[in-house]
């Protein structure tokens, strides 16, 4: 998928992010190693703020829009 719209590039982004949280949480529950599991965790809480961070964006983007 090309778009040159940037709103549309951070939505991507925003998805492809809560991907990464999922799958970062969904390892740290099958992890049997305690260093493994905390890396995963600290993985999914380090891209639950880029999503919050992209979320916020997006809401100002639509914000201005009205």
């Amino acid at each position: 998928m090309k778009t040159t719209n940037p709103i549309d590039v951070i939505r991507m982004a925003l998805e492809r992010e809560k991907m990464a949280v999922r799958d970062y949480s969904e390892f740290a529950k099958t992890a049997t190693e305690p260093s493994i599991r905390e890396m995963f965790l600290f993985l999914a809480e380090e891209e639950e703020k880029h999503v919050k961070l992209l979320q916020d964006e997006i809401d100002r983007e639509v914000n201005q829009e009205m």
